[in-house]
Formats: structure tokens, C-alpha cells, sequence
């Protein structure tokens, strides 16, 4: 406005100039009619705003990468012609605590009721507020600028990306004592030796084989088979901060995408499970239907994402009782320290789905727990085994 303000001012000067000069009535005519415009300017433009209401709707949800339009809707009580109407539109993502703001202009018509559509992308998964701040209108010439309140606060729930999961469910068929067991993996099967080992820090004492120990002067634990009644958990974790590295939120979105779909195909499969957040306090929340599904999707997309997270979560998960609840964990993260899992892993079974930016490793079997590799900017155009 400021800008339209000195061109007009710098062709009044122009013009009375001119007049001085040449003293000519043709010159004079033209400086009464700069003068005399940007008053029928602001009088129009007053006029056609009696009665100026603005509303705007939104989506209530989406999925990440999406666009929805943002419907603007305007009204008056006459048909006099709007000038230049400029939105302010902030838009906060709770869960990452960001927020941007976007500008958008409208050119408004005679007609007393006018529709308008802006496209807003959606980048990152949560809860997004949009709010429109303020609303300015400004005459035909740009030179006056009216001012209104912005409208109510929208809300949109943004949604993971939907994922292609087959998960696979790994079957046990030796019956022991009323429960399935499984032979070919580690764990509490104590009438059914699977495997020796040397003892490592955190052992239980109970597994030590103390007639073999003697004998060769070191500690020896045995190794048992799993129950098969699995009590599951799907661990996700989110975090901006990992040691000195900063988490992208492409990453944090593609943790939350995994756990979503996988918890979803759980279900499907009448496998019912539990689900937590390694990060701050662990909630565990039970999923056994598609509608626990959708409320745990809710909490997740509701629960902000804490702005450092140190590099004991999993440590932290170790200290309390309730790993003992499960014997089996579906680690979805960015980063992980392989010190915790490594020590986790000895206590029940545990498989790492590792979210990477960009695809630079793949699928690792280590010594009592296997990490999935899951490329950020990828991962949803793939297909993805999980078994458990």
C-alpha cells in the first residue's frame, strides 16, 4: 500500500508542477481529477463494504503430502465492487511445534456472494490449526486499507501415509504343558534347551547351566524356546534431537506411518497388541479392534513431539516392570542404541524397524534381534514383510 501511496503522491507533485509551469487548464484538469479519484476510490469502496462477512471451511483430515482447499467464502449486502482483499493464514503443527504463516489475495467481484479455493499442502503429520489472523481490503487503487478480524480456528487431522504391510505370523507348533512353543527362537521355554552361551551382564541366574560351568571354570547360560501366546508390543518413538543429530520430520512422519499400518494389520488378523511410546512416560495402549486402532492412531497424532530426546529411551524402557508384561517388541525409530537393544533382546524378542534418510543400509540380523531398514523418502512406494 505504502508503494501505491508514493506513485500517486510522486503524479499529484507531477501534475501541480506541470500547472505551475505551463499554467494550462488542461494541466489544471488533470491535477483535479488525481485529486478527485481516490476520493470516489474510497467512497465506493466504503460503500461496498456494508455489511462484509467473511467465512472459510476446511477438511477435518487428510493424509501427509496432501493438499486440501481452503474454501473462503465472502458476502455482502450490495453489489458495489471490492477492491484487493488480503488474507493472513497461519498454520501451527501442534505435535512439532511449528507454525507458518502464508498470504493470500484475493480479487473480489461486484457480486454480492463470492467463493474462493486455496490449496494448502499438507507437510508433516498431527494436528494442524489453521487460522485466518486478519483480513485486509484495500480500494481500487491500493491507496486505503480497511482492516477486519480474522474467523474462528480450523483444526485438520493430518494422517500417516498408508503403507502396504504384509505381516506375517510366525507359528508355533510343539505344545508343552498347555502352551505353544516355539523351538526355533530363544526364551522362556524351560523344559526345552535351544541353545549354550558364555553369561553376559544382566543374565538371569536361573539360566546359568552350573554342572557345565564347573567344569570348563566359566559361566554358561542356557537358552530356551518362546511361548507362542505372544503378549505384543509396538514401541514407536519420535524426536527431534538424537545426540547431535537432528531428526528430520519426514522421519518422525514415516515412524508414524509404520505404526499405524502395522498396528491396523494386526488387528486384521485378530493379533491383539499393545502400543507405546518409548519417548517420556510409556503409555501402553491396548488395541484388539479397528476402533482401539483408530483412538491410538488419534493419541499419537495428539502427542507432542518432544524437542530433545536423550539417548537412553530405551534404558529408560529397561528400568521399569512393564517389558516383563511382553514377550515380544516392534521397535519403530529413527535412531536406536544398539547397547539397550542388544541388552533387551536378551529378556524377549525384538525386531527394529530403523527409519533412515535416504537407502543406504539394509536388513541386519544381529545376535537376538534383527533391524528392517526403512528409507524415508521411499517408503511409500514400497512394500514391506514384517514378521512376527
Amino acid at each position: 500500500m505504502r508503494r501505491y501511496r508514493i506513485w500517486y503522491g510522486a503524479a499529484m507533485v507531477a501534475a501541480l508542477l506541470i500547472y505551475i509551469i505551463s499554467n494550462r487548464s488542461e494541466a489544471l484538469t488533470v491535477l483535479l481529477c488525481l485529486v478527485v479519484v481516490p476520493v470516489l476510490s474510497f467512497v465506493i469502496e466504503l460503500v461496498s463494504l456494508n455489511g462484509f462477512k467473511m467465512e472459510y471451511s476446511v477438511k477435518s483430515s487428510c493424509h501427509v503430502g496432501q493438499e486440501i482447499p481452503l474454501e473462503i467464502r465472502i458476502s455482502k449486502k450490495n453489489r458495489g465492487p471490492l477492491g484487493r482483499i488480503q488474507l493472513k493464514i497461519q498454520i501451527k503443527n501442534t505435535m512439532y511445534g511449528e507454525e507458518k504463516t502464508q498470504t493470500v489475495i484475493l480479487c473480489a467481484s461486484e457480486k454480492k456472494n463470492a467463493q474462493f479455493q486455496h490449496l494448502i499442502k499438507m507437510e508433516n503429520c498431527g494436528c494442524v490449526r489453521i487460522t485466518v489472523l486478519h483480513v485486509k481490503c484495500y480500494d481500487h487503487l491500493g491507496i486505503f486499507c480497511w482492516t477486519r478480524p480474522g474467523a474462528s480456528q480450523k483444526e485438520v487431522l493430518v494422517y500417516p501415509a498408508q503403507l502396504q504391510l504384509n505381516t506375517q505370523l510366525l507359528r508355533r507348533e510343539t505344545i508343552i504343558s498347555g502352551e505353544l512353543y516355539d523351538q526355533n527362537r530363544k526364551g522362556q521355554d524351560v523344559s526345552e534347551v535351544s541353545g549354550l552361551r558364555e553369561y553376559e551382564k544382566g543374565d538371569s541366574l536361573g539360566s546359568i547351566h552350573w554342572k557345565l560351568s564347573s567344569k570348563i571354570d566359566t559361566l554358561v547360560v542356557r537358552e530356551f524356546g518362546y511361548p507362542a501366546n505372544y503378549n505384543i508390543l509396538v514401541l514407536y518413538n519420535v524426536m527431534a534431537i538424537f545426540g547431535e543429530n537432528e531428526i528430520s520430520n519426514q522421519r518422525n512422519d514415516a515412524v508414524l506411518a509404520f505404526t499405524s499400518a502395522l498396528s491396523r494389520s494386526m488387528v486384521e488378523r485378530n493379533l491383539e497388541h499393545n502400543v507405546g511410546c518409548a519417548a517420556g512416560e510409556l503409555q501402553d495402549f491396548p488395541v484388539y479392534s479397528l476402533a482401539t486402532c483408530e483412538q491410538m492412531v488419534l493419541n499419537l497424532l495428539c502427542r507432542p513431539v518432544h524437542e530433545k530426546n536423550g539417548r537412553d529411551s530405551l534404558y529408560r524402557f529397561l528400568q521399569t516392570d512393564i517389558r516383563r508384561k511382553y514377550t515380544k517388541i516392534i521397535y519403530i525409530t529413527p535412531e536406536y542404541e544398539e547397547s539397550a537393544a542388544r541388552q533387551l533382546s536378551r529378556e524377549l524378542d525384538l525386531t527394529i524397524i530403523q527409519v533412515n534418510q535416504g537407502d543406504g543400509k539394509e536388513y541386519m540380523a544381529t545376535e537376538g534381534y534383527s533391524v528392517i531398514p526403512v528409507d524415508a523418502e521411499t517408503y511409500q512406494k514400497k512394500a514391506y514383510n514384517i514378521v512376527i
